[in-house]
């Protein structure tokens, strides 16, 4: 994700102000369970459970979107030792994985991090508990529409990590995804110039507009 020179500086106060930023640079005693040079994790001071454990990158990152990828890979791949470390340990049969990505989400502290929550039977966190609601089916088919729409850019994304042939998205797809975007269509409208000068250096905007006529594309937006 690109950022603007005033986004940047706000991020730049925001880290300078982070507690768990201030953790990693030793200014505050934590209790240390893995440390390398990309990641950290920690025992959380106010666990949910016994061994609630907090892993987050030693770089300031507020949401899930600014994490470079091979960070965000090599994140995952100490979660899951961290979680069989944790297992062992503790002798719990299993572990919650939680990331709360966004204020609306739940996120309370401005540096991205994922929880690990070991759990037993009765432990009492029934908040974690997800029941289900009622829906109807008319409902149903607009998620299915929009999860369908979203589908194409899944199969890029991982013909990227290797897994698949990645298939051309129509113009039409495109143009789909970016209306279930509000802020990229945003950008898209106001600043033209500027987002055709950002898609080359973008590795996503650049497969996403891979064999496409940007300009074709940008005035269907506007319509």
């Amino acid at each position: 994700m690109e950022l603007s020179k005033d986004q940047q500086d706000a991020l730049k106060q925001q880290k300078e102000q982070c507690i768990f930023c201030k953790i990693i640079k030793g200014e505050v005693p934590s209790k240390k369970v893995y440390e390398d040079d990309k990641i950290i994790a920690i025992l959380d001071i106010n666990p949910a459970t016994k061994g609630h454990t907090l892993v987050m990158p030693k770089e300031h990152y507020p949401i899930m979107p600014l994490i470079p990828e091979e960070v965000f890979k090599h994140l995952f791949s100490k979660v899951r030792e961290i979680d069989k470390c944790i297992k062992e340990a503790l002798l719990c049969k299993e572990v919650v994985m939680f990331i709360a990505n966004g204020g609306a989400a739940g996120q309370q502290s401005m540096h991205f991090m994922l929880h690990l929550i070991p759990r037993d039977r009765g432990d009492g966190l029934d908040m974690l508990d997800i029941f289900g609601g009622e829906t109807t089916e008319e409902e149903l088919k607009q998620v299915e529409e929009k999860c369908a729409i979203l589908s194409p850019m899944l199969q890029k994304n991982l013909h990227l990590l290797g897994f698949t042939e990645a298939p051309k998205m129509t113009k039409e797809q495109l143009i789909q995804v970016i209306n279930q975007n509000p802020e990229l269509k945003k950008i898209m409208i106001e600043n033209p110039d500027q987002f055709k000068a950002t898609v080359p250096n973008h590795p996503q905007l650049k497969e996403m507009f891979k064999d496409q006529d940007i300009d074709a594309i940008l005035e269907e937006v506007k319509k």
